[in-house]
């Protein structure tokens, strides 16, 4: 598996996120699938979660976890937004 990691900025905060791809061949074509680790994956504890798989090129996996990893963290943000402040 190849291991990256981006930075994801959502509004003024960047988000330092770790991936994870992995190439098999189908016939005479590459499937790609992408995935996200939840820590560094140098630490043990950290495990890979598959975002979505068959796609046909590296650059388009990328995109998809990036714009995928981006919807999460905004929806993140939605929700600690409407936790009233004394929940936190």
């Amino acid at each position: 598996m190849i291991k990256f990691k981006r930075h994801i900025k959502v509004d003024e905060q960047v988000f330092e996120t770790w991936f994870g791809m992995e190439i098999k061949k189908k016939g005479n074509r590459p499937s790609v699938s992408i995935f996200y680790y939840t820590n560094d994956p140098n630490d043990e504890l950290s495990v890979h979660q598959l975002i979505k798989g068959n796609f046909a090129s590296k650059d388009e996996a990328v995109r998809f976890g990036t714009k995928y990893m981006r919807s999460m963290y905004k929806d993140m943000i939605k929700r600690e937004k409407s936790v009233p402040a004394e929940e936190k």
